[in-house]
């Protein structure tokens, strides 16, 4: 395996693993959405892609009450879009994917997981739709917000990471 196709891995070894809605002071919207996403994985492990994307788009669809604070709606909604995307990847739209990745997107860029996600879902549909550069600039993107990541936890341990946050 070349060493792109490593880090291919590991990214989407990172997003899938951590593709999962925030819960810290959980209110009612978000206690919703959490039980989306869980209903959108139990329909995923029945085979049915089309009533999972339905509980998603739900949690999309749904007005976010004032209360819940930016930063809880933002990686609620960007973790869903990751989410849609991978639903569209896999059913090999990669359109739709990247339709889904932009709306995601829209909700703000900072260097954290929510985005780091949005991105590889990106490089992986404009790699689909033939479109190099763009693949290898988002990939590079999320490649740059993991490594900070990895800087930030390991703190002292990390002299300087690589790469540079979109």
């Amino acid at each position: 395996m070349t060493v792109r196709g490593l880090t291919l891995v590991a990214l989407t070894a990172l997003a899938l693993g951590c593709s999962k809605a925030p819960r810290d002071g959980e209110g009612p919207w978000i206690a919703e959405a959490a039980r989306r996403h869980a209903l959108a994985d139990e329909r995923l492990a029945a085979g049915d892609r089309p009533a999972a994307r339905a509980e998603l788009l739900a949690v999309v669809g749904a007005s976010v009450p004032t209360d819940v604070p930016d930063a809880d709606s933002r990686g609620v909604l960007q973790d869903t879009y990751f989410r849609l995307a991978k639903l569209d990847l896999d059913a090999r739209d990669p359109r739709a994917a990247l339709a889904d990745t932009d709306l995601g997107l829209s909700y703000g860029k900072p260097a954290d997981l929510f985005v780091a996600n949005l991105l590889i879902a990106r490089g992986a549909a404009h790699e689909a739709l033939g479109n190099a550069p763009a693949a290898a600039e988002a990939y590079h993107q999320a490649l740059a917000i993991n490594d900070r990541l990895l800087a930030e936890t390991l703190g002292d341990k990390a002299d300087d990471v690589p790469g540079e946050a979109p």
